[in-house]
């Protein structure tokens, strides 16, 4: 969900739902220009309490006006919510696999899978350096293009098997403690 930058928040807490109810509706359609009259309708307040509220987004330089006119719309170039909703994404994706190496690292089976993705992504990788050299996209490698192909099959394969190592491994726990009492093997 797009929401309004943290500076923009710090600069203007003081002010009411409707000041950043006027800032959101403008940052979320940010190549639409919108007249005092259908900001004042949209908030269902008064254009003076619109033109306050501008004005005030207007100096510290959110919002961007044309001199002579009462059509604002949100300063893209200072403050870009396409590129401030691209960072938060990113950095959002990698807090999720963070987490996801984190969480299945601490068993075997999910260490198995995570190789085994690991492995597969790097045969992508090797192999899109094998497409690049047979094409003659990049510049020429001192090694042949055929080897740039074995290490990406290998690296594949490689990944496969690991990762089907994991539901075995999985069974392979199941079955084995269940003869195991779980108690020994614990720190009390």
């Amino acid at each position: 969900m797009r929401t309004l930058p943290k500076e923009f928040h710090e600069e203007f807490e003081q002010k009411g739902d409707t000041f950043f109810e006027i800032a959101e509706l403008l940052y979320y359609n940010p190549n639409r220009r919108f007249t005092q009259e259908e900001l004042a309708e949209k908030m269902d307040c008064s254009t003076t309490v619109v033109s306050n509220h501008v004005t005030d987004m207007e100096d510290s330089e959110w919002l961007y006006r044309r001199k002579g006119q009462t059509v604002f719309a949100w300063d893209t170039d200072e403050h870009n919510p396409a590129s401030t909703e691209g960072t938060t994404a990113l950095r959002i994706f990698y807090a999720d696999v963070w987490s996801i190496i984190k969480k299945h690292s601490e068993t075997v089976p999910g260490t198995f899978a995570l190789l085994g993705a690991t492995l597969i992504l790097g045969a992508l990788v090797v192999f899109a350096f094998y497409v690049g050299f047979s094409l003659s996209i990049t510049q020429e490698s001192e090694i042949p293009a055929l080897i740039y192909a074995t290490i990406a099959l290998g690296s594949f394969l490689t990944g496969l098997i690991v990762s089907f190592l994991s539901p075995i491994q999985a069974k392979i726990n199941s079955l084995v403690w269940k003869y195991f009492p779980v108690k020994r093997f614990r720190e009390d």
